[in-house]
């Protein structure tokens, strides 16, 4: 078995706030039309309805979004989506580098979101963003402004300058409806549903209308690799960071067999000149607690199979992911020589299963004499870095490996610019940056990709459900029809693509200067009438307070 001990891997990604989105616009526009598929994340303000004032009034058996019946889980979702916002999009372009297959140009993209509706805000949720490095009161200032709802048509108050951040940041999204490539998601129904309701239009009445409005808009197909991971690699962990660092050691030992294994370049030359500082993310290995003497497994064993743990920081247990993997492929090595049957390193099994579990108990696992229990010199002498598959292209011309940093986050300094650093546990803030969690999603999906071939048109348009074992199938039902959002906001749409035909042709007989970003002028359209609801929150045009 090829050493375990791989290296990390950096990212950068480029900050759009309201200060530069206008100078921005264009850049992530034309990465936008080149992509071949784009993966996409979001952070937002609840996932459910929790404690709420008994003022509102609220029928609180519409707001399950754990229901099991799918129209039940639909109408929760949407009223979470309707009565709270998101705060960040995460964004990651996959272009063609090379003719091979799996070399991909890579552009990461977070932007940075302020609703301008009145909104409610789940606490465990903020504390969770706070807690993972995300900065609530940069969000406030530097925010990009925009309304979601009620209407197709934005929304405009006094203030040009609101008026164009969200008209552009609403054309960001619709630019990727545009492009008609495939959606990468993981877990992502209720991205899907906060995209939709922010940046498209009212959400429609029931899931059927939504499913179906989805597969106009996206073409190239929605793939959801929390539903691969989960069907290729059944009783194995599939969050996002395991499947993450999972697939690189897998790509890594292909490059290294000589097989074709995926390459990709990450690209930030859309930063040069901004005056947002380029924001490098790195996964960083940790040494192994010392505080208690391990028992049983020296990691923790619930983090490793959810990638979350109640006791968070004062688990006296390693959450470190490259730890855990390194630990899990001498577990699998040692049942490969105890039991003589081969194991898949791809695959190593989580303790989910019984017949796992009693293999643990006939191995002793964790023992003295256990190869899982890994010294505290087996990793520090494995902290140095090695950036296998993934190179970034520093600025001008000068090509580079990214050194070690973090997202925004407590300490450090990166070109004397925002404070950067880590928290006592780097594994507890390395992750739910939206960029960063968008890169990672499609590098899963680009190593699937290369590994399944056509195998992949199986996962075409099928959507993780959590609490359910079947998908959200993206098609259009018996019975179903597209909604009245969907058909006005097309003709939006349309509409736009048309006069900026015509400027482009008049801008070609007169020789134009360079183009500005489109303007937020946009051809009325009536108020959509899909759910009542909504027309109730319509927002009057006078700036906010």
């Amino acid at each position: 078995m090829a050493n375990g001990n791989i290296g990390t891997t950096s990212a950068t990604y480029t900050d759009v706030t309201r200060t530069n989105i206008r100078s921005l616009y264009w850049g992530v526009s034309a990465q936008i039309a080149k992509a071949k598929f784009i993966a996409i994340d979001t952070e937002f303000t609840g996932l459910v309805l929790s404690n709420a004032s008994r003022v509102f009034n609220l029928k609180t058996t519409e707001w399950v979004t754990r229901a099991t019946d799918m129209r039940e889980k639909y109408r929760a979702m949407s009223n979470v989506a309707k009565t709270h916002a998101l705060v960040a999009m995460g964004l990651s372009t996959f272009s063609t580098r090379h003719t091979r297959p799996g070399s991909y140009n890579v552009h990461n993209f977070n932007f940075l979101l302020q609703s301008q509706n009145s909104h409610l805000i789940n606490p465990s949720s903020i504390s969770f963003l706070a807690e993972t490095g995300f900065d609530l009161g940069r969000q406030a200032t530097k925010g990009i402004r925009y309304f979601s709802g009620p209407n197709p048509k934005p929304v405009e108050v006094k203030n040009d300058t609101i008026n164009e951040e969200g008209y552009l940041i609403r054309e960001v999204f619709l630019d990727i409806v545009r492009a008609g490539v495939p959606l990468v998601t993981h877990n992502g129904l209720f991205d899907l549903v906060y995209l939709y309701q922010s940046f498209f239009g009212p959400l429609p009445d029931t899931y059927e209308s939504f499913a179906f409005d989805l597969s106009e808009m996206f073409p190239g197909g929605i793939y959801d690799t929390k539903i691969i991971a989960e069907k290729e690699t059944p009783q194995s962990a599939s969050y996002l960071a395991y499947l993450f660092h999972k697939s690189e050691r897998l790509q890594k030992r292909r490059l290294e067999g000589g097989e074709s294994a995926l390459t990709v370049k990450l690209r930030d030359s859309l930063v040069k000149g901004n005056s947002e500082p380029r924001v490098r993310c790195h996964l960083l290995r940790s040494d192994p607690p010392t505080s208690k003497p391990y028992c049983e497994k020296p990691y923790c064993e619930t983090f490793a199979q959810h990638g979350n743990c109640r006791y968070g920081k004062r688990c006296f247990k390693t959450h470190d992911i490259n730890f855990i993997l390194d630990c899990q492929e001498k577990e699998a090595a040692a049942e490969e020589e105890l039991l003589g049957a081969p194991t898949v390193g791809a695959s190593v099994e989580s303790d989910t299963s019984d017949k796992k579990r009693k293999r643990d108990d006939d191995m002793d696992v964790g023992g003295a004499d256990s190869p899982c229990k890994l010294s505290r010199m087996d990793t520090v002498d494995n902290l140095q870095e090695t950036v296998a598959t993934v190179a970034i292209d520093g600025p001008a011309t000068e090509k580079q490996d990214v050194p070690v940093s973090t997202p925004p986050g407590k300490s450090e300094k990166v070109n004397g610019s925002e404070p950067l650093g880590l928290a006592a546990e780097p594994s507890l803030n390395m992750y739910h940056t939206a960029a960063y969690d968008a890169f990672m999603t499609g590098y899963i999906f680009a190593s699937y990709r290369l590994m399944l071939e056509d195998k992949m048109s199986n996962y075409r348009n099928k959507v993780y459900i959590m609490g359910s074992d079947n998908p959200l199938l993206i098609q259009a039902g018996p019975y179903a029809r597209t909604s009245v959002t969907y058909h006005q906001t097309m003709r939006l749409m349309d509409a736009a693509a048309a006069a900026a035909a015509d400027a482009a042709a008049s801008a070609d007989a007169t020789e134009a200067p360079a183009a500005e970003p489109p303007t937020a002028e946009a051809p009325a359209a009536e108020p959509s009438t899909t759910d009542a609801d909504i027309q109730q929150n319509t927002v009057q045009n006078e700036t906010p307070a």
